[in-house]
């Protein structure tokens, strides 16, 4: 069954270089199969279709060149966001949330470089 983690918000700052425009919140709907998260392997191919839609949703055209640019702080909160839905719902559910999904606190606390 697939679900759809529709009220994920999250506060995208797509800025310029040169200037500081103001954050703009957007809503992105993420999906996943619920059934994959029965064993480990399933799990870390929801996380890598989680990180894959997040990219997805917060790259953007640069206003100067045109190129795609990634947003990594908008990346980091729709995927943080995403995975604490998906453990809600498996706790309200019963369930345990895959192990795989521990990996997220420790890699989206890290400051980018």
């Amino acid at each position: 069954m697939r679900k759809t983690l529709a009220t994920i918000a999250a506060i995208a700052a797509f800025t310029a270089p040169f200037a500081h425009a103001d954050s703009s919140p957007i809503t992105v709907g993420m999906t996943y199969d619920s059934a994959l998260l029965q064993t480990e392997d399933g799990a870390r191919e929801v996380l890598a279709s989680l990180e894959a839609q997040a990219v997805e949703a917060c790259t953007y055209a640069s206003p100067i060149l045109g190129t795609p640019k990634l947003d990594s702080t908008c990346r980091d909160e729709l995927i943080t966001k995403s995975v604490d839905e998906i453990r809600r719902l498996s706790l309200q559910e019963g369930t345990e949330a895959a192990y795989v999904f521990a990996s997220v606190d420790t890699a989206t606390e890290a400051p980018a470089q």
